[in-house]
C-alpha cells in the first residue's frame, strides 16, 4: 500500500528535508508541500491525503489548531522543534512526533508504524471470540462451594497460601495459589502484574508508572511488567482512530 503523503511547514528548508525523507520511502508517496495551515486546508479539499506531515509552529495557525479544525483529518506525525507539544499531539490521536533535526533513521521509525496504522485498518474485523471455557469458577470458601463469574472478578490477591478474591458485590478467601490460577484463567483476560496480585484488565481504570488502579486500590505493577502492561492496556488503544 502506498501512503499519499503532504508536508506542511512554514520553514523551506524543513520542508525540503521531510519531502526528501518521503522520496527515499518506498512505500510513501508526496502528493505536496505546503507552507502553511491555510494552504494545506485547500489541498485537503481537493485530493485524498492519507498521511500529514504536521509541523506545529506556524504564523496564522498552530498545527494543533489546524488539526482540531478538521472535521475527517489524515493521520498525523506532527514535526517541531520543541518538546513541550508532544501531550497534546498524542490526545488528537497523532502517530508520532518528531522533534527537530529529524534524522532519517527516527524518520523511518515513524513511517513504518503510519504503514502498521493503514495495515491495522484494512484488515477485516475479528469475528466474536468463541468461548472456550466456562465463565465462572467454583471456590471452597467456609466448607461451602460458591461459585464466582469470570465477569465479576476485580482482582486476586494472595496472602501466603491463602488467596483474596475481589469481586463486584464481595470479597472472598480460599485456599489457593496465584500460580494455580494464573495457569487456569484465561490469560487474554488475567494478568498476573506482580508476586501478590493477579488482576482483571477489563477492571482497570487507571494505569499510573507502577500502578494499576481498580476500584481506588491501587496495585503494584512488577518493574519487569510495567512496559508490558503499557502496551497491552494503553498503546494498542492510541491508535485507534477513525479516518
Amino acid at each position: 500500500m502506498i501512503l499519499k503523503c503532504l508536508v506542511v511547514d512554514d520553514e523551506p528548508v524543513a520542508r525540503k528535508g521531510i519531502a526528501g525523507y518521503v522520496a527515499q520511502t518506498p512505500f510513501l508517496s508526496l502528493e505536496g508541500t505546503c507552507k502553511s495551515a491555510l494552504e494545506a486546508n485547500e489541498v485537503l479539499h481537493r485530493e485524498k491525503i492519507d498521511l500529514l506531515f504536521l509541523d506545529i509552529q506556524m504564523p496564522d495557525i498552530t498545527g494543533i489548531d489546524f488539526l482540531r479544525s478538521l472535521e475527517n483529518p489524515p493521520a498525523t506525525i506532527f514535526t517541531t522543534a520543541y518538546r513541550d507539544y508532544a501531550i497534546e499531539g498524542f490526545e488528537l490521536n497523532a502517530l508520532d512526533y518528531l522533534v527537530k533535526p529529524i534524522s532519517f533513521q527516527r524518520f523511518l521509525k515513524a513511517a513504518n508504524k503510519a504503514q502498521s496504522f493503514f495495515e491495522m485498518q484494512r484488515q477485516p474485523a475479528p469475528k466474536p471470540a468463541e468461548v472456550v471455557g466456562p465463565e465462572y469458577f467454583f471456590i471452597k470458601s467456609d466448607g461451602q462451594f460458591i461459585r464466582i463469574k469470570l465477569a465479576d472478578v476485580l482482582y486476586f490477591e494472595s496472602e501466603k497460601d491463602y488467596v483474596f478474591i475481589y469481586t463486584e458485590q464481595k470479597r472472598y478467601l480460599t485456599l489457593l495459589s496465584l500460580k494455580q490460577l494464573e495457569k487456569e484463567l484465561p490469560s487474554e483476560r488475567f494478568l498476573r502484574v506482580h508476586r501478590s496480585f493477579l488482576v482483571s484488565l477489563d477492571k482497570v481504570d487507571l494505569v499510573d508508572g507502577s500502578n494499576l488502579v481498580i476500584k481506588n486500590k491501587r496495585i503494584p505493577v512488577s518493574r519487569s511488567l510495567q512496559e508490558l502492561i503499557f502496551n497491552t492496556l494503553i498503546a494498542g488503544r492510541l491508535w485507534k482512530r477513525e479516518l
